[in-house]
């Protein structure tokens, strides 16, 4: 019987129906708790008591709280009242493929585009060894963010036949979801194998894929017939008709679609990431007026490149205006010309391979997911690695077949052509490897470490460079391997900028080479080269690679050339000649926006800027937070009035201001301060009036988290380990500093509870990043409050309830009772919202003491897509020198 409106399930309170299947009803809800609507689906009554259909009911409920994806609707909570199961899943607002196809065909390029989003869905979850057996245009929703993929009800684990399985403990269904005499799934969108009743994997949902695309694509079914026998003799034994036969466009979607549709699973795409590179393809290609045909390899790698390229840059160019050639007066033989990236943001660390055929970088997709993105320089358009969200800063294997990339504690490599991700090593911490000729990888260790070193084919990372103590070395940062893979260059960072050194190391031994001042991280070029920015001027520097030296003097090469933060360079050259780089300043690319606990946007703070760690004030009427500096780099303090909407600057040093925290009573602000050398904490009246007081310094960087409630605590991180560590400052009587957690791992955003008495922080002891509370100052015991990873905790200013974000920039609560013991709730999402890339950042979003508004720093939607600059043979200058 249907439930009755105003029914309640739990704290969900039925609102309206909205539909009802063969395995369950859906209602409209609202949950009393958060204030929020959702979409709850129960199991009939009079199927609750069949086991079966109540273990599929059971394996939905797991299978889709193991997906975690934009295109696959979130479980919010799984639940049973009086005799009814039930689920609470994201409210989903829009209509259904179904809907929209009984109005006749898609557009070409929606067809595309909702097609590479379902693609994307069923490539997450068949990665997860999910299986959903019942895609259809039913099951398919069209919202204003893209495809959402319901019903995951007849998904299973797929169990690999080859596999040794313990049948006794396995969560998943142990054999094929039908019975005798029943085919369990809808007939028109179900593979040959699927209705023979056999074991079916992947591929079933690429052919449901396939049919699916078809009847977007011509509005028509692929397959019809007048009687269930029928219409499985047709998906059995005969072809649809042709795309093309029944509507021009988009081109190039026959061969997507007959593939998907083909009889034998061997004969059809593997992957659905494989259908979703081709639709992704052909938009790159109808969204042109003349697509580029792909170059095949010369022996002379240089100048046919170099011709192949331009002629790419030229078709685009009169096509589309994206591609802006510059023929520089003096030399003709040198071009230049801008890529324009779009659908990707927050854009950094191009790095082009050694071949010169392909850039990638980092960048957020449109959730704000950073990941890692190549894009070929003979395509227009640029796509993400999937399985790398979160991963930054990649680098380029000698063959130009892999990227190497650092997630959390791990350093993987991942295959360019396709392929999972595949472990190196764990690290305590890193960033910016280099891959040398004799497949040794070496990299960044943590904070305060030496270079790190280790096989690309895998093992354990070892030390590749000594910190000279005694000559002022803090820590060693960016290598670059040399042409003979033994040698590498690197940067010894000392007390202050004026110490940083860039040096020369070799692999197996202490010896190093001093080579002088600089200013930014370096590049080798093979040429014979060393590349970097100075004062926003790309320069070069002739190097003899096999003497260590210098030898002659450096000369421009490009004006304008973006350096992050932290003095990175953003270029890189290959080996065949071609140069690489990100143009201009960084733009004022952030907001800072309100939005309530559903995430609906109420006011903006202030102008579009450079936005990093926002703080509100304790009686909440002050803001303080950083910005980047669009010309330097550097970071300053500033303070705004939320009453009268006015900032004024509060630091001016030289150097770097960052992390603010404020005093209990509001009248200081707690920051870190590099100008006089690492990361240092520090204070001044948030008035702006008076000095600047260290509060405490180390040989490593230091930064602040929180002030406790009674102004006697001060958390901060700890950088003198090689890696994070939690750490508390006594503010009375001798101002001595503590560590309240030290570990091998990296521990992050040590916040303390109202009372002083909890502390929340993140850890990546578990292999990713999870919030976890303990004691404080401790010892005691430790509770894990997030369960599919979490960053950035927050407090409550009552204390009873825990905010903390996902890898996928969800917001989640978690109720919390604070006292003399502590005990937490179920988290559950509030939303999602676009975010600069975390967990390096901090004060992503900042909850107001009542918990019912939050302050976001959000990307801005550029209007016009970021671009680099790619320089062919860029040595012609220098040759005339």
């Amino acid at each position: 019987m249907p439930l009755s409106i105003g029914r309640r399930l739990g704290p969900y309170e039925v609102l309206a129906p909205l539909g009802a299947g063969g395995m369950g009803e859906v209602y409209r809800a609202r949950d009393t708790r958060l204030g929020r609507e959702v979409a709850v689906k129960v199991l009939p009554e009079h199927l609750s008591a069949h086991p079966e259909v109540r273990a599929r009911f059971e394996r939905e409920a797991k299978t889709i709280s193991s997906l975690n994806h934009p295109h696959i609707c979130a479980l919010y909570d799984v639940g049973h009242d009086e005799g009814v199961d039930y689920l609470v899943m994201e409210l989903v607002e829009g209509e259904t493929l179904a809907e929209r196809l009984k109005r006749g065909r898609l557009p070409a390029e929606q067809v595309l585009r909702l097609g590479a989003e379902i693609a994307d869905a069923l490539d997450r979850a068949h990665r997860s060894g999910i299986v959903h057996r019942d895609l259809k245009p039913g099951n398919i929703m069209l919202a204003k963010a893209g495809v959402k993929l319901l019903d995951f009800g007849l998904a299973r684990a797929a169990l690999s036949a080859a596999a040794s399985v313990d049948l006794s403990s396995t969560p998943t269904l142990t054999r094929p979801l039908t019975t005798e005499g029943t085919i369990v799934g809808t007939f028109q969108y179900m593979a040959p194998e699927q209705l023979e009743g056999k074991e079916v994997d992947a591929r079933a949902d690429i052919w449901a894929l396939g049919a699916v695309l078809y009847e977007m694509a011509t509005g028509k079914k692929a397959f019809e017939g007048a009687s269930q026998a029928s219409l499985i003799g047709a998906i059995m034994n005969k072809e649809p008709a042709p795309v093309s036969s029944l509507t021009p466009e988009p081109p190039g979607l026959d061969r997507v679609v007959s593939r998907c549709l083909a009889k034998d699973p061997d004969e059809r795409w593997q992957t659905a990431r494989d259908v979703g590179h081709e639709l992704r393809w052909i938009a790159g290609q109808t969204s042109q007026s003349g697509a580029p045909a792909v170059v095949a390899p010369r022996r002379r790698p240089r100048e046919p490149l170099a011709w192949a390229i331009a002629g790419v840059a030229g078709i685009a160019a009169l096509s589309t205006g994206i591609v802006d050639l510059e023929r520089p007066a003096v030399e003709p033989s040198t071009l230049r010309f801008s890529l324009a990236v779009a659908g990707a943001k927050s854009i950094e660390w191009p790095r082009i391979s050694p071949d010169g055929r392909t850039l990638a970088f980092q960048a957020a997709d449109s959730t704000g997911k950073i990941m890692i993105w190549v894009r070929p320089l003979n395509s227009l358009t640029a796509v993400p690695l999937p399985e790398t969200e979160g991963a930054g800063r990649p680098f380029w294997s000698p063959d130009s077949r892999f990227l190497g990339f650092f997630m959390g504690n791990q350093l993987k490599k991942v295959p360019v052509a396709g392929g999972p991700p595949q472990l190196i090593c764990d690290v305590r911490g890193g960033a910016d490897g280099s891959w040398g000729s004799r497949g040794v990888i070496v990299f960044d260790g943590a904070q305060g470490d030496s270079i790190r070193q280790v096989s690309a084919e895998g093992g354990e990372a070892s030390a590749a460079t000594t910190l000279a103590r005694a000559r002022g070395d803090l820590y060693h940062a960016w290598p670059c391997f040399l042409p003979d893979g033994r040698h590498f260059l690197y940067l010894a960072f000392g007390k202050s900028r004026e110490d940083t050194r860039l040096e020369a190391g070799s692999l197996g031994s202490p010896k190093t080479v001093d080579l002088g001042r600089v200013q930014t991280r370096v590049d080798y070029a093979p040429e014979g080269y060393v590349l970097f920015a100075s004062e926003g001027t790309l320069m070069a520097r002739p190097f003899d690679a096999r003497a260590l030296r210098f030898t002659g003097e450096p000369f421009p090469v490009a004006e304008r050339v973006r350096c992050a933060p932290g003095d990175r360079a953003n270029l890189s050259v290959s080996r065949t000649g071609i140069l690489a780089f990100m143009p201009g300043v960084a733009a004022a690319n952030r907001e800072l926006v309100w939005v309530d606990r559903t995430g609906k946007t109420l006011s903006t703070v202030g102008v579009h800027a450079a936005y990093n760690d926002p703080a509100l004030s304790p009686d909440g009427t002050r803001l303080a937070y950083s910005v980047t500096d669009p010309e330097s780099g550097n970071d300053d303090i500033w303070v705004r009035d939320l009453k009268r909407d006015v900032a004024s600057k509060l630091t001016f040093d030289p150097g770097n201001e960052i992390w603010p925290a404020w005093s209990p009573d509001g009248s200081r602000i707690a920051y870190a301060s590099d100008a006089r050398g690492p990361f240092a904490l520090v204070q001044r009246l948030a008035s702006g009036a008076g000095g600047v007081d260290t509060l405490y310094h180390s040989l490593g960087s230091s930064g602040p988290s929180d002030w406790s409630r009674d102004g006697r605590w001060l958390t901060f991180m700890n950088f003198d380990a090689g890696h994070a560590d939690l750490w508390a400052l006594s503010l009375s009587g001798d101002h001595r500093a503590q560590p309240l957690l030290k570990s091998q791992f990296t521990t992050r955003d040590p916040v303390l509870s109202p009372d002083g008495k909890w502390l929340a922080y993140f850890s990546n002891e578990s292999g990713h990043m999870e919030v976890y509370v303990q004691p404080f100052p401790g010892p005691g015991g430790k509770w894990q409050i997030s369960t599919n990873g979490g960053v950035e905790p927050r407090w409550r200013g009552d204390g009873k309830e825990l905010y903390y974000l996902t890898p996928d920039n969800e917001l989640m609560a978690v109720p919390v009772s604070a006292g003399a013991t502590f005990e937490a709730g179920i988290p559950v999402k509030l939303f999602e919202h676009a975010l600069p890339p975390g967990p390096g950042t901090r004060n992503r979003y900042v909850p107001t003491a009542d918990g019912k508004r939050f302050l976001l720093v959000a990307p801005v939607e550029s209007p016009a897509a970021e671009t680099f600059t790619v320089v062919l043979d860029w040595t012609a200058e220098a040759r005339k020198r």
